[in-house]
């Protein structure tokens, strides 16, 4: 693995938080963002949007930031 904690094999880096930003920001799910990745379920990314791959969900009510028709809670 690389000092960065990218791991150049798969593109996936350390793991991190993903946080909803509501009132207080609280912690939904743990995971790891891949870089470079441009779509999630079949929708492009926009500027600033990246990847993330879900490893441990904290509160699988909680809405992804930018629903489909697959996928509208984190659970």
């Amino acid at each position: 693995m690389d000092p960065s904690g990218n791991d150049p094999e798969t593109g996936d880096s350390d793991r991190c938080g993903l946080y909803i930003e509501a009132n207080l920001a609280r912690l939904v799910a743990l995971g790891r963002v891949y870089e470079g990745s441009t779509v999630v379920h079949n929708t492009s990314l926009l500027s600033g949007q990246v990847k993330m791959g879900v490893e441990e969900v904290k509160d699988p009510d909680a809405p992804v930031h930018v629903p489909t028709d697959e996928v509208s809670l984190v659970g």
